[in-house]
């Protein structure tokens, strides 16, 4: 995560909290495709993630409907241009 502000602006949270609230905090992309997490169960997401970017289309930087729940293996897929931190599972 880039070092600026706007993440940690009440705004983005509230927007990031939203995006997992609507997606009962389950990634999105591994329940699309059935994965599960090795006990079995559901994986959780820890990422809201830009549909269409936020530098690209500021304007919908806000909207939930452009945002995904990701868990980090995914949103790190998404991203394979900022690298990769270390994960747990691979698919």
């Amino acid at each position: 995560m880039p070092n600026d502000n706007y993440y940690t602006n009440a705004r983005h949270r509230a927007w990031r909290e939203a995006v997992l609230r609507r997606a009962g905090y389950l990634c999105e992309e591994c329940r699309r495709y059935g994965r599960t997490g090795p006990d079995g169960l559901p994986v959780r997401a820890t990422t809201a993630h830009h549909i269409k970017h936020r530098d690209e289309y500021p304007e919908l930087q806000y909207l939930v409907a452009n945002g995904r729940a990701l868990c980090e293996a995914c949103h790190n897929k998404m991203h394979p241009e900022k690298g990769t931190r270390k994960q747990g599972r691979r698919y």
